[in-house]
């Protein structure tokens, strides 16, 4: 699996996650100190996650980091 698809991968466990938490893209981002654009580029792969961000977005979801980027 390449980086991209790893990205992309990504995303769509975030996006999943934070669907079945009825959260916005908006909601999630104020929870992380973000913006709406940066949590829709994340959860479209289009941007590389560092470790704060996966920390953050991990505790915004109520997860371990390691549920988010098991692949």
């Amino acid at each position: 699996m390449n980086t991209d698809e790893r990205r992309k991968r990504l995303g769509e466990r975030i996006k999943a996650l934070r669907e079945q938490q009825g959260l916005s893209q908006r909601k999630l981002a104020l929870m992380i100190g973000s913006n709406q654009t940066h949590i829709w580029q994340i959860e479209n792969g289009t941007v590389n996650v560092g470790l704060d961000i996966l920390c953050r977005l991990a505790d915004a979801l109520e997860v371990n980091v390691r549920d988010l980027i098991d692949f």
